[in-house]
């Protein structure tokens, strides 16, 4: 094989490895952010409990002064019960104090209802606070292994680039500056597989003369559409390369 082209083919190789592990980095933020999304969610419904619960805490707090007002207007009515001198005014304070009780009554039920609501919604209120410790421990603990993830990736991006700048060393200047302006107008792919007559890059069709010269691998070749840099894999070479410039593409299809 023409020894510019194979130059051509581990750069294309490193540049894809180099951007998957780009996109890698890039796509933690979002990693984080749809973690921080459950946490937002506990904490809005911890708080919600919370001014559910205040605002129990006030009906219970009115309610005690409305049962306290009933029951000194209950006391008023039995001490002027003796003052009572007629039948006519004595069976209509009798109404009075039983509408005056049922009154109590009602408002003794509704305090119940209200002190089982506070219950219910101080249990709730627990249970949401543990859900916001819990999401802001998972958090932590992605944060940590994320920032493990970025420190490998730096590292490996420095390493690669300097397999890279030891590469572009060993491939001609005209080449690689060719290289580069395929690469900017085909999103990061400039060397592409062609295989049944076809460029991997474009799909499209490859004339059988050319296609005999791209297997001779003599030459660099461009493809006559998309003027990708085009090689060709012999069948024991294909699975090995090829599982590998799937994976690169898959990034770079993802990352546009």
């Amino acid at each position: 094989m023409n020894e510019q082209l194979r130059l051509l083919i581990d750069l294309q190789k490193l540049d894809s490895i180099m951007l998957s592990t780009r996109l890698t980095m890039d796509a933690i933020p979002a990693r984080i952010s749809s973690h921080e999304g459950s946490l937002k969610n506990a904490e809005a419904a911890y708080e919600n409990a919370k001014q559910q619960l205040a605002s129990l805490e006030k009906k219970k707090k009115d309610k005690e002064q409305d049962i306290e007002d009933i029951k000194e207007k209950m006391q008023k009515l039995k001490q002027r019960t003796s003052e009572i001198k007629t039948n006519k005014e004595y069976q209509a304070q009798l109404k009075e104090i039983e509408k005056t009780e049922k009154g109590l009554k009602s408002a003794e039920d509704e305090m119940l209802s209200i002190m089982d609501s506070i219950e219910g919604t101080s249990k709730v209120i627990e249970i949401e606070k543990g859900r916001v410790a819990e999401e802001k421990a998972k958090i932590e603990s992605m944060k940590k292994e994320l920032e493990k993830e970025v420190l490998r990736c730096r590292e490996e991006l420095k390493r690669l680039k300097e397999d890279r700048k030891k590469l572009i060393d060993k491939i001609d200047a005209d080449i690689y500056n060719e290289y580069m302006t395929i690469m900017k107008a085909h999103r990061g792919l400039a060397v592409v597989e062609a295989k049944d007559e076809a460029c991997q890059g474009c799909n499209m069709h490859i004339p059988p003369q050319m296609f005999v010269e791209i297997k001779t691998g003599d030459k660099i070749i461009h493809c006559p559409q998309c003027r990708r840099i085009l090689y060709y894999l012999k069948s024991e070479q294909h699975q090995e390369v090829g599982s590998q410039k799937t994976a690169s593409d898959s990034a770079i299809a993802s990352h546009y």
